[in-house]
């Protein structure tokens, strides 16, 4: 447990100290936001705010792992998973800055390196961490193997694409206003740090820690009005982590509860996508359903600390249904 807390105390001092001086270079090299002229329109004056904050949790996680967490192949493991997602993130941010538009990557692209990703974590978890190619099935107590052979490496593998790239574009979708994404992120976390201590991962446990440390000194220099926007580059390295904390931990039937709010913002975009194309009429004045209640009169702030007390009540959930369902499970 202190090395958890040492880890965490360590990311967020780091992060804290690097902020300033991290965000006046970035407003140097004139490293801004473009902002979507289609979007709410008090969102302009957010134009030109630095992005690419990812980095700076990276470096305030990379800080703490280095002192205290063990050089294993689960650590080894969650870092190169997170790192390659945020790799991904922080090439899309540098498309939109050297592009100067809001879009970066094409879907397209983004899917085939998260694919990649993919099948680096699944070989590096299924051959040297040990994880098993099964899902437990809460309250059943059993679980549904997928076997050893060619087919069931397949199965498994797409499994783990689907929880990797499904976490990592909600927490994207869900990154729209200050503070929104790194608190909730910070939230659900620190469930999964919970869970992980409980399951005597402790490896796993520094790392949700750490991140949650990283994540609170961001929001140091994002909380309204931000400073510093994350990006790609740290909204898919929160995925990144909170993906590989539910496959480590056998809980990935858990994840969608854990980031309730995540599920809630990607839901929100494929309802209004699909009610448009089979209606050419709109569910939300505005997805994912942040923006809705901008629209709706709503002051960003207590949208923002709305969300992170729902984010609040789904972690908690998802922590009860663990201890009942999944703790001791087969």
């Amino acid at each position: 447990m202190f090395s958890v807390i040492l880890g965490a105390g360590i990311a967020f001092l780091v992060t804290v100290a690097l902020g300033s001086r991290f965000i006046e270079y970035l407003q140097v090299k004139k490293f801004g936001q473009f902002v979507r002229e289609e979007g709410p329109q008090t969102h302009l004056v957010k134009a030109g705010t630095p992005t690419m904050g990812g980095v700076l949790m990276l470096a305030g996680l990379l800080a703490a792992l280095l002192v205290v967490a063990r050089p294993n192949m689960a650590t080894l493991t969650t870092l190169l998973l997170v790192s390659a997602v945020a790799g991904i993130g922080l090439y899309d941010d540098w498309q939109k800055i050297s592009r100067r538009r809001s879009e970066g990557l094409s879907v397209k692209y983004k899917f085939l390196l998260l694919t990649l990703t993919v099948v680096l974590a699944d070989v590096l978890a299924l051959r040297y961490v040990g994880v098993t190619q099964n899902i437990i099935l809460p309250g059943l107590n059993r679980s549904l193997v997928f076997g050893s052979g060619v087919v069931g490496i397949l199965l498994f593998s797409g499994f783990l694409l689907l929880v990797i790239v499904g976490t990592t574009n909600a927490v994207n979708l869900t990154d729209g206003l200050d503070g929104l994404a790194a608190g909730a992120g910070s939230i659900s976390l620190l469930a999964y740090t919970a869970i992980a201590f409980l399951e005597r991962q402790y490896d796993v446990a520094i790392v949700c820690g750490a991140m949650v440390g990283a994540l609170v000194g961001f929001l140091w220099y994002n909380s309204h009005p931000a400073e510093i926007f994350m990006g790609d580059t740290g909204s898919l390295a929160i995925g990144g982590v909170l993906a590989a904390a539910a496959v480590l931990t056998k809980t990935e039937m858990l994840l969608p509860v854990i980031g309730g709010l995540f599920v809630v913002e990607a839901l929100s975009v494929m309802m209004q996508y699909g009610f448009f194309k089979l209606t050419r009429r709109r569910i939300f004045k505005m997805a994912p359903i942040h923006h809705h209640f901008e629209l709706s009169g709503w002051q960003e702030n207590k949208i923002v600390v709305r969300f992170w007390i729902v984010q609040a009540v789904f972690a908690s959930a998802g922590f009860v249904l663990y201890y009942f369902f999944f703790y001791n499970a087969v």
